[in-house]
C-alpha cells in the first residue's frame, strides 16, 4: 500500500514535511519549518530554549510527534521515549528555511539527500548565523540532476527546477504503485526557465499516476507576473533616475536577483556594494556558479565594513571571515561623500549605517517577496522600516518577481504531465485545483491519503 502523510505543506506555504510509505520504505519529501511557526505562542524575546529540543514544540503541537523519527538530544525533555529511527531517507528539495529548517531535530542517523548547491548554501548561512539555521549532524547525501537514488525499492530522480534559489529540485519517484512527481518550488518566468521546462518534459515522459504540485500562486486572481527580465528593466529606471544614493534588499542566495542588480550597477557607471556577509555567501556560491564575481577582486564590487570596536577599521574588529575582503573595503566615509557612485544592498537590521552615510535624495528598492513587506505578522517591523525611510526622505520602491509558478503556468504544468491523481500541496487555495483536474485529492495537515 502506498501512503502520503502531510505533517506540513498542506492547506499552508510551506512547511512540507511529507512522509511516503511504500511497502517497507518510508521516505520524507523536504523536512521544513511553515512560515507561521509558533506565531501563537512566541513573541520577540520569548522563544523556547534550543538546548531544551521539542519540549516545548510538543506541548503546543507545532511539531509532529511521531516515533523512531527525532534524535535523543532533541527528546530528552519530552515524554517521548528515544527509538532506533525508522526512516529510510529525508530529500531535501531546496535550501529554504520552509523545506529545510526542522532537519535539526532528525535522528543523526537518518540520511538526509540533498543537491550539491543545497549543502553548500546551508554550510555557507549556518556559519554566518549559528542561532537561525541549525542542521545538526546527519549523514549527507549529495545529488544533482538525473541521478537515480535506490532507497529499498523507491527509485528517487531529482530533476533541477528553476526557483528563486540556486540549486532547487523537483523528484520523479518510482513506487510500487508507478511514477509520483513531487514538483518542489518551481516557476516558469526567470533565467533558468529551460531547468522547470527539463522537469515538465521528463515528469510527463513518466506517466506518473501521481503529483504533488505546489499552488502558492494558484489563487483566482494574482498579481501581474513579472519576469526576472522585467525586474531588471525596472531596477535601471529607478538608478537612472536618481539623484543620490540606491539602496536596495534582496535576498543575499537569490543568485538572479544579485545578477539583475550587478547589471544595472554596470550600466549605470556605479558600484554594488556589499556587507561582509553576503561578500562570504558570494564567494561560497561561486564554487558552484562559476559565473559569479570574486568579491574580493571584482571593480564593480565593493565590500562594506561597519564602524566597529575601535573606530578605525582594524582588521582585529572583524571577525576572520571578514578580513579576507578588506583589500576591497569601503566605509561609510565613501558613500557619504560621493553617493551617485553606489548602489547599497541593505536589509532592515544594518538600517543604522543610514546614521552614518545620512544619504540625500536616496532611493531605495525593496526586490523581495511581498509577504515579509505586507504580512500582518510584520506589521512592526515595516512601520520602522517606514519610519526610517520617511525620517531620512527616501524614496520607496518595489520591484519584484515571484520563485513561485503563476495560475497560468501551473496549468500548463499539469496539462503536459497529465497525472492521475493531483495532490495540492504549498498552497492556501486548494480547491482551486479541483477546476484544472478531474481526480484532485486535497490532503489535510495530519492527514494520510493512499494512493
Amino acid at each position: 500500500m502506498l501512503s502520503l502523510t502531510f505533517y506540513g505543506g498542506a492547506n499552508e506555504i510551506g512547511g512540507n514535511k511529507i512522509l511516503l510509505e511504500d511497502k517497507d520504505a518510508k521516505i520524507y519529501l523536504d523536512f521544513g519549518q511553515s512560515f507561521n511557526f509558533g506565531k501563537d505562542y512566541f513573541y520577540d524575546w520569548l522563544q523556547p530554549r534550543s538546548v531544551n529540543g521539542l519540549e516545548v514544540m510538543f506541548e503546543f503541537n507545532l511539531m509532529p510527534k511521531i516515533e523512531k523519527l527525532y534524535s535523543s538530544n532533541s527528546l530528552a525533555y519530552t515524554d517521548l521515549k528515544y527509538q532506533q529511527p525508522n526512516i529510510d531517507a529525508v530529500f531535501i528539495s531546496h535550501s529554504h528555511s520552509d523545506h529545510v529548517n526542522h532537519i535539526q531535530y532528525l535522528d543523526e542517523n537518518i540520511p538526509i539527500y540533498m543537491g550539491h548547491g543545497t549543502k553548500v548554501i546551508l554550510d555557507a548561512y549556518a556559519q554566518l548565523y549559528p542561532q537561525f539555521c541549525k542542521l545538526g549532524e546527519h549523514k549527507y547525501s549529495l545529488f544533482k540532476s538525473g541521478d537515480k537514488i535506490k532507497i529499498k525499492h523507491l527509485i528517487i530522480e531529482p530533476i533541477h527546477v528553476e526557483h528563486s534559489i540556486p540549486g532547487a529540485y523537483g523528484f520523479i519517484i518510482t513506487t510500487s504503485k508507478g511514477k509520483i512527481i513531487y514538483t518542489g518550488d518551481f516557476r516558469l518566468h526567470g533565467p533558468k526557465e529551460s531547468y522547470s521546462r527539463e522537469f515538465i518534459e521528463k515528469a510527463k515522459q513518466a506517466k506518473p499516476y501521481a503529483m504533488l504540485c505546489e499552488g502558492t500562486r494558484m489563487s483566482a486572481e494574482s498579481r501581474e507576473n513579472f519576469s526576472e527580465e522585467g525586474v531588471e528593466r525596472k531596477i535601471d529606471g529607478i538608478i537612472s533616475g536618481s539623484k543620490g544614493i540606491v539602496f536596495a534588499y534582496f535576498s543575499m542566495s537569490n543568485v538572479d536577483r544579485f545578477f539583475s542588480f550587478y547589471r544595472a550597477a554596470k550600466k549605470s557607471g556605479r558600484t554594488l556594494v556589499i556587507d561582509t556577509k553576503f561578500a562570504f555567501i558570494l564567494d561560497s556560491l561561486r564554487e558552484k556558479i562559476t559565473e559569479l564575481p570574486d568579491p574580493k577582486r571584482d571593480k564593480l564590487l565593493k565590500v562594506y565594513f561597519r564602524l566597529a570596536k575601535s573606530g578605525t577599521f582594524n582588521e582585529k574588529d572583524y571577525y576572520k571571515y571578514e578580513r579576507e575582503y578588506m583589500e576591497n573595503m569601503i566605509t561609510y566615509k565613501e558613500l557619504e561623500k560621493n553617493p551617485k557612485k553606489y548602489i547599497m544592498h541593505l536589509n532592515f537590521f544594518k538600517l543604522m549605517e543610514l546614521i552614518y552615510i545620512q544619504p540625500k535624495n536616496a532611493d531605495f528598492i525593496y526586490s523581495s517577496s511581498e509577504h515579509f513587506l505586507e504580512g500582518e505578522e510584520n506589521e512592526d517591523q515595516t512601520k520602522v522600516m517606514m519610519n526610517w525611510m520617511g525620517h531620512f526622505n527616501i524614496k520607496f520602491h518595489q520591484a519584484h518577481c515571484s520563485g513561485h509558478v503563476d495560475r497560468k503556468g501551473l496549468i500548463e504544468a499539469i496539462d503536459a504531465i497529465k497525472p492521475e491523481i493531483l495532490v495540492p500541496i504549498h498552497t492556501h487555495n486548494a480547491k482551486e485545483f479541483e477546476k484544472l483536474h478531474k481526480r484532485v485529492i486535497l490532503p489535510e495537515k495530519g492527514g494520510k491519503i493512499e494512493i
